[in-house]
């Protein structure tokens, strides 16, 4: 039998204990037993002048979640353009953050968004798209290397292999290395956390990968062009959207990557052995 799963602090904090019956086949009588589920609260990001934010997530890692979250709705553009981020003293879920140029929000609303939704806070996506900078060409990457990016984040998925139910997003450099990693019982704010972690840590995110544990939306793509990152690799497929996005900003969009294949849907050259020619 395989031994049961380490339960370190961090995955305490992500996940919440019950007592459930378990029924394990029709001959046997149903046991009482004990399960782990993913933690899915909300954290509410109060920005000074602007407004709040109330995210269904997992509630760990909330000072990155508001860094990515502030970056990804256009709040700032780098760490250095927050003027004060913390913790509530009163509430762990709340996190307070005051950016150096309010004025320039456009994003000025109080609101719920689930973990369904990934840019609820953009009015529209036509004004998105406009922003939004195609991404350099300084990336390449070799199959293995991309094959490989999903497979280590699955390894650092300590929630998802004791509860079933998280994503997780790792930012990763093209020789596979790791860069930044979140996980989330939401996709979006997985990333938002990644992304997140590099800003708070001065980490530059343009050129990089992005692998994702789900598949790959719109908004998934919006994130990582606006981070600059040049390589999404998904786990799972992508929407027709997404792959417009990712034509349109310049991304190269993988899906279904997973040993020993992967499609590459938009902007082939930056893997190597591929060229526009074989799109």
């Amino acid at each position: 039998m395989k031994p049961p799963e380490p339960i370190t602090p961090a995955i305490e904090a992500a996940t919440r204990r019950l007592q459930i019956h378990r029924i394990s086949s029709p001959e046997r009588a149903p046991e009482l037993t004990e399960d782990l589920v993913v933690f899915e609260h909300t954290v509410t990001i109060m920005v000074k002048d602007v407004g709040s934010f109330t995210l269904m997530c997992t509630p760990t890692d909330v000072e990155a979640l508001a860094l990515g979250f502030a970056f990804a709705e256009g709040m700032i553009d780098s760490a250095h353009d927050v003027v004060a981020l913390a913790i509530s003293k009163d509430d762990p879920n709340t996190v307070a953050l005051e950016v150096e140029d309010p004025s320039h929000v456009t994003t000025r609303r109080n609101m719920i968004i689930a973990t369904s939704c990934g840019m609820c806070g953009q009015r529209t996506i036509d004004a998105l798209l406009a922003r939004t900078e195609p991404c350099e060409y300084t990336a390449s990457m070799s199959p293995e290397n991309l094959l490989a990016v999903t497979e280590n984040l699955l390894s650092l998925q300590d929630v998802f292999r004791v509860t079933g139910a998280s994503h997780a997003a790792g930012i990763f450099d093209t020789e596979g290395s790791m860069v930044a990693f979140g996980e989330d019982i939401g996709r979006h704010t997985a990333l938002d956390k990644a992304i997140g972690k590099c800003l708070s840590s001065d980490r530059p995110t343009a050129g990089c990968v992005a692998a994702l544990s789900g598949r790959a939306s719109f908004e998934m793509i919006a994130k990582a062009a606006r981070a600059g990152i040049e390589i999404v690799a998904a786990v799972s497929a992508p929407s027709s959207f997404a792959v417009e996005a990712a034509q349109r900003w310049g991304v190269t969009l993988c899906g279904f990557v997973r040993p020993p294949r992967a499609n590459v849907y938009t902007h082939p050259r930056r893997i190597i052995g591929l060229d526009e020619g074989n799109h």
